[in-house]
């Protein structure tokens, strides 16, 4: 709604304006009505105030004068001006002030319906100007972070960063310089407990300290990942990239529950070196659960063959999660035996245990991936954990593993038995065949012949995720698919998953992938 306020010293003049125009339909509202202009200047002064439509001629303050202050007070103010004079002087004041329009008295009702129309026309064209600068405005830092990663991957070539950043942020102080990659330590442990806002807050917080710490020390500038790690490009003449390094981790730990841990890699002399010193982070970082957490990680600091076993190891756990999922106990066991043929060259016990840790880790995230939850499967407390502590083998940590991969993946297949699964199988089939309707729980309920709490209970009990959730989830996936595609316009991807309010929609693409579907079109 656009507010209007009405000028003038006849109260006959001013009733017959607030009457017999339509100003809802104008998409507008009254917000004052003033028989004079300084009466109207305290309108004007209290509140914002779209349209001004004056009389020219009153007493004490004219409506040309009342114009002038009032455009001090808002420059972008339409105004409409209305006189019982044509004398030509009044019309060319007025057109000097950039009116929107002059209208002689007795009005006529149409005329001014019509100024008013081309008046909202005007306010519409620019609330939606101001509407995309603003939102342009706040998508530069999104595509300078992602631009900064892409680059540091080597998707594109330093001159398209470099044009972005205007060359100023992407100057190197001495033309020495180096990457670090900072992750959150124990997210899975130390959050599990907490409710989804809670655990957003705690990893907010470790990253708004890491950030203050450096612009605080300016350490240089960096980028977030999808996955709340923050890539740092060091440089500085001052600066030491290893001290720098190790006092935020100090810093984030006397600050937070939470710790960090930092993949630095090797010093380079040209920027355009960076990428390369952004790998041997990664692969610094990678080392972790044989290094140890809480500290900073270079290349220097690891063998060779630890490196070198990542690969190895992140190949055999994939085949391990897929042999869990299919109930495949034989290949669980051999994968696990190829696991452990790594741990046999650790150092020592401190190392193993971390590993140990590290394979429960993506034993959780595998089952997130598919609604389920290591702790509610097996009922493990985040204190039972430290029973690895007391195995003094390789072989007890082993079959202690083994144990709880045979339990998962029993589990995983009891579920996949459940008499209910048919059901859940269709229902999801339905719901994939009809994203562009409403899906409400009470009509699929009643396609299927069930009463809506009930279906809505056997679907939460099958799947761990409630049946909006679930909607919600497929439609989003679809329209991630569907914005791969130049041709489609996102308000079309929209209606075709079941929005007809874009404004939802933009929000729970967000909320889901952590970029707008505009952001996100512009990164794939």
């Amino acid at each position: 709604m656009y507010n209007v306020l009405l000028v003038d010293d006849e109260q006959l003049d001013l009733e017959v304006l607030q009457r017999f125009i339509p100003w809802e339909k104008l998409d507008m509202t009254i917000v004052g009505v003033a028989n004079s202009g300084f009466a109207a200047m305290n309108v004007l002064q209290e509140h914002k105030v779209d349209v001004l439509i004056t009389d020219i001629k009153m007493p004490i303050m004219t409506g040309l004068e009342l114009a002038e202050q009032a455009r001090s007070l808002s420059p972008e103010l339409k105004i409409i001006f209305i006189s019982g004079h044509d004398e030509f002087q009044f019309a060319q004041k007025a057109i000097k002030m950039n009116a929107s329009s002059y209208i002689l008295k007795p009005v006529d009702d149409l005329e001014l319906l019509n100024t008013l129309q081309l008046v909202k026309e005007q306010l519409n064209y620019e609330r939606e100007r101001q509407k995309k600068e603003s939102q342009i405005e706040e998508s530069i830092p999104l595509l300078q972070n992602e631009m900064l990663l892409q680059w540091l991957k080597g998707a594109i070539d330093f001159q398209k960063l470099d044009y972005l950043y205007d060359g100023r942020r992407m100057r190197l102080q001495t033309g020495q310089g180096c990457v670090g990659i900072i992750e959150i330590d124990d997210r899975a442990w130390k959050l599990k407990q907490f409710s989804d806002d809670q655990k957003s807050y705690a990893i907010e917080h470790v990253l708004r300290l890491v950030a203050d710490f450096i612009h605080m020390h300016q350490l240089g500038f960096y980028c977030n990942t999808d996955d709340d790690k923050i890539v740092l490009v060091l440089s500085g003449a001052d600066i030491d990239p290893v001290t720098s390094m190790q006092s935020l981790v100090d810093h984030v730990r006397t600050h937070s529950s939470q710790t960090i841990t930092v993949g630095l890699g090797s010093p380079v002399s040209d920027i355009q070196d960076m990428p390369r010193s952004y790998r041997q982070a990664g692969d610094a970082l990678a080392t972790k659960m044989f290094i140890g957490k809480c500290r900073v990680i270079t290349l220097a600091n690891t063998e060779v063959e630890i490196v070198k076993s990542t690969s190895d190891l992140e190949q055999i756990m994939e085949a391990m999660l897929a042999a869990t999922a299919n109930y495949e106990l034989v290949r669980i066991y051999d994968c696990l035996e190829q696991l452990f043929n790594l741990v046999h060259s650790l150092k020592d016990k401190l190392t193993v245990y971390n590993f140990a840790l590290y394979v429960i880790s993506k034993i959780d995230f595998f089952l997130r991936s598919l609604n389920a939850n290591l702790y509610d499967l097996l009922s493990i407390e985040l204190n039972s954990l430290n029973a690895l502590y007391e195995f003094e083998t390789i072989d007890d940590i082993k079959a202690w593993l083994r144990r709880r991969l045979f339990e998962v993946s029993e589990h995983l297949h009891l579920k996949k038995k459940n008499p209910n699964r048919k059901l859940i199988i269709e229902i999801e089939q339905y719901v994939a065949e009809h994203l562009e309707n409403s899906l409400q729980l009470r009509d699929v309920a009643k396609q299927f012949g069930f009463s809506p709490n009930y279906l809505g209970y056997v679907f939460k009990e099958a799947t761990n995720e409630s049946f909006g959730d679930f909607v919600t989830r497929k439609r989003m996936e679809s329209a991630k698919e569907l914005l791969h595609d130049p041709k489609i316009k996102i308000y079309e991807a929209a209606n075709r998953v079941g929005y007809q309010n874009l404004t939802l929609f933009s929000r729970h693409f967000k909320m889901t992938f952590g970029l707008a579907p505009v952001d996100y079109r512009k990164q794939s």
